[in-house]
């Protein structure tokens, strides 16, 4: 009966726990099919955690964190300093998981493992997720990549094991989650999860607060500490705190216990996830770093002599639902904060002051002269590899002396000295002319390619005109191809059948669609947002011979080796071809590097390339002589794996990039004039 009564009587904690797991598999599955892939990341309060120590260490954000993610791991802080572990209690799914094994445990009768509060087994336990949170959270900050992906159980499970995960502490942390979680209650939660030590650690959060002022002072006296020696101080504080103290004192609500109802029943004890001794307490507050507030020792006292109460005075029934109440409105704040402002992935600048080596700093430029201009609509700067990389081009232009990269809205907000450069030519000069091949035209039917040249704007990124090409796929026209040169308004050249014929209307209507309806690897359709504005199309039109045309619009791949071109000149060469109309995809181009790797590793080997053969045809070509031969050389390209040489002492064997089902012809090499 009291098993019953227990998620009865405590089913806000059940609806919260078991509906966030339920959503996460649903959405994570694909159960109900959504426009975007589902990211296992998107409220991660532990991401954001980390985002906002990297943010503070370097001043820039982890690779494809949010200001929502910092929003939502600052939420979890403050709920822990001002109530408790909430998101432990409530929301996690890996504490979830770790109760359904317990329950799992129970209903087969099979005996727990026991590790007492307080025992010295217990002490030393727990010191493990301290070591983790100082690992993760120094990995991340110092490489502003999220560390945690490498090890983090539920990370692993939600991406099926595709994430960015190393293989073999994934599987211990799944090993530590299910099977140490059946034995021993919370095993994860209580001596693992770095998330949990975090946490214990904010519930001291006055020994905190004295912990930065300290680091303050240090900074004004001019003997900074360094950062990763704090991250260490505020391991070595929460774990100290933990075990010799364990009991918080500055929370506004607590599980109170009115000792003249209670009857030492030991349920609520029992029944503890954690297993703090409410029963024997004496107390009035059930002060403890594990409490979470999730309410099930409130759910089984027979008696009502626990409730949910502020620091001071009686707790009232109705207050047993605060701690779920709050998590939820918790949840959706951060959700709406997080929305409405957004931190710069980088913030960075170059060339306005230097330091000397004895730490004088000399001003370069004035900064008052600087002035800051928006670049929007830059899709591939997506993330913080991006950024870091349009940062990058940014610094060899002169005149530009930093740049902000805001990844969730694609824009940046670049410095620069108005004496030297505009906005207009910055614009110019990271523009990258790109080319799209909508369709393949044949050779054989089609002798010359239309030109038709429109203007549009809001399409400076190298991505948009794929985009844009995609939607002339979409719409079934005779669309070869694109191809973009700057200027303001944008020139975009579109190559077309001698037969089509199209007019402004109808390329303002493909221009100014809002969305992009893009099919996805493995079924479905991702919508893409866009903005372009068409702004007109050129009289006239031109023609180009179609084989002129189909070699322009080719990229050619070509790795030639200088040493063994002189080994084996004189000596009788051959080339082996393998023609395919499906080379033309930039997969095949992607992992062409990888092929030729793979193939150099061979003596004979002497170049790999891709491009038209005469028939116009896409072929994958290898110039080789003895001792090689054509049926090794099959044997090679066939191989199930490769073998791929990163350095000198690093050789890896990897899946095959590109299958070759139809062996290729071979005929003697003619040296080109």
């Amino acid at each position: 009966m009291a098993k019953n009564s227990t998620i009865k009587k405590n089913w806000p904690k059940y609806l919260l726990q078991w509906g966030v797991l339920a959503a996460l598999v649903v959405f994570l599955t694909g159960i109900i099919p959504s426009k975007e892939p589902a990211d296992p990341e998107a409220y991660c309060p532990v991401g954001g955690l980390q985002a906002l120590t990297t943010w503070f260490v370097s001043g820039s954000l982890p690779c494809s964190m949010t200001t929502l993610q910092i929003v939502m791991g600052i939420a979890l802080a403050a709920a822990v300093i001002l109530f408790s572990k909430l998101f432990c209690g409530y929301l996690c799914p890996i504490g979830t998981v770790e109760d359904l094994l317990t329950k799992a445990r129970k209903a087969l009768h099979i005996r727990a493992i026991t590790v007492s509060n307080g025992s010295m087994t217990d002490k030393i336990l727990r010191v493990v997720k301290y070591i983790l949170l100082f690992w993760i959270f120094y990995m991340t900050a110092t490489s502003s990549e999220l560390f945690c992906k490498n090890l983090d159980p539920y990370y692993a499970v939600a991406t099926g094991f595709k994430g960015e995960i190393t293989l073999w502490m994934s599987i211990i942390s799944l090993v530590l989650v299910i099977l140490l979680g059946f034995f021993i209650d919370n095993f994860w939660c209580k001596y693992i999860c770095p998330l949990g030590a975090a946490s214990n650690t904010f519930k001291f959060w006055l020994w905190v607060v004295i912990l930065f002022a300290i680091y303050a002072i240090f900074a004004l006296l001019g003997l900074p500490i360094p950062w990763f020696i704090m991250l260490a101080a505020f391991c070595i504080l929460g774990y100290l705190l933990e075990i010799l103290c364990g009991k918080p004192k500055y929370q506004l609500l607590y599980v109170l216990k009115e000792q003249d109802k209670c009857t030492s029943c030991g349920l609520c004890t029992k029944r503890c996830p954690y297993h703090i001794d409410v029963a024997s307490s004496k107390e009035q507050k059930i002060a403890s770093v594990d409490c979470t507030l999730c309410g099930d020792c409130i759910g089984s006292c027979p008696t009502e002599a626990l409730k949910i109460g502020a620091c001071k005075g009686k707790g009232q029934k109705w207050m047993n639902y605060l701690p779920a109440v709050i998590t939820v409105i918790l949840v959706i704040l951060g959700i709406w904060i997080g929305g409405k402002f957004e931190l710069p992935t980088i913030d960075v600048t170059w060339g306005v002051e230097q330091t000397a080596e004895d730490g004088t700093v000399t001003q370069l430029i004035d900064p008052s002269t600087l002035k800051t201009a928006e670049l929007t609509g830059l899709r591939s700067v997506k993330c913080y590899g991006s950024s870091m990389a349009f940062k990058a081009r940014l610094e060899k232009i002169a005149g530009v002396h930093g740049v902000k990269t805001f990844v969730n809205t694609h824009r940046a907000v670049v410095t620069y000295d108005p004496s030297v450069i505009t906005p207009e030519k910055i614009q110019e000069m990271i523009f990258i002319p790109s080319k799209f091949r909508v369709n393949s035209p044949d050779p054989a039917t089609v002798d010359s390619i239309k030109i038709v040249t429109i203007r549009t704007e809001n399409m400076y990124d190298k991505m948009d005109l794929n985009y844009l090409g995609l939607q002339m796929r979409n719409s079934g026209k005779k669309i070869y191809g694109l191809q973009s040169e700057f200027a303001c308004p944008l020139i975009v050249r579109v190559y077309m059948d001698p037969s089509e014929e199209v007019d402004g209307k109808w390329f303002k209507n493909i221009v100014e669609m809002d969305k992009l309806e893009m099919p996805v690897h493995g079924g479905g359709v991702k919508e893409i947002e866009v903005d372009y504005k068409y702004e007109g199309m050129e009289d006239g039109v031109s023609y180009m011979p179609v084989d002129e045309y189909l070699r322009m619009m080719f990229s050619p791949f070509k790795a030639q080796f200088k040493k063994r071109v002189e080994q084996y000149a004189g000596q009788p060469q051959y080339i082996y071809e393998i023609a395919d109309q499906n080379y033309e995809k930039p997969i095949i181009m992607r992992n062409m590097p990888y092929l030729s790797n793979h193939l150099s590793g061979n003596e004979g080997i002497i170049g790999i390339y891709l491009d038209l053969n005469e028939e116009l045809v896409p072929a994958i070509t290898i110039r080789f002589a003895a001792p090689m031969t054509e049926e090794k050389l099959w044997e090679l390209m066939t191989m199930e794996t490769w073998s791929i040489t990163y350095g000198k002492d690093d050789v890896r064997e990897v899946g095959a990039k590109i299958g070759f089902e139809t062996p290729g012809t071979v005929k003697p090499y003619q040296e080109k004039e």
